[in-house]
């Protein structure tokens, strides 16, 4: 599975929303979506009961780490998000973390400065 941006976001912003970690996210049902909840638990921007069996991965309860949030609060904006994928193609910068949070801290005084 290749890492996917915009659905790391999506998955950040679902279980934000979920308030009480009643969300599952298992192999069955949505299998991208699954693999990239256990990147982002593996990677503890995410919190969440491993309940795996021998018929797939599952995540139950996922909820934000302090890290997510942080995450999320760079990416939550569509347009500084699309700021910062366009950014990132016309460099030529592979988005990891490290460069999403440059590219989102710049996207951001952009957007303040009223560009």
């Amino acid at each position: 599975m290749k890492r996917d941006w915009d659905i790391i976001r999506a998955v950040l912003v679902e279980i934000e929303e979920d308030n009480g970690g009643k969300s599952t996210y298992g192999d069955q049902n949505e299998p991208i979506k699954t693999g990239h909840a256990f990147l982002l638990r593996d990677a503890g921007f995410i919190a969440a009961v491993d309940a795996s069996t021998v018929a797939g991965r599952a995540l139950i309860h996922p909820t934000l780490t302090w890290a997510g949030h942080e995450l999320l609060d760079t990416i939550r904006s569509k347009s500084v998000w699309e700021r910062i994928k366009r950014t990132a193609k016309e460099k030529g910068i592979e988005l990891s973390f490290d460069a999403v949070k440059m590219l989102g801290k710049a996207a951001l005084h952009l957007v303040i400065a009223g560009d």
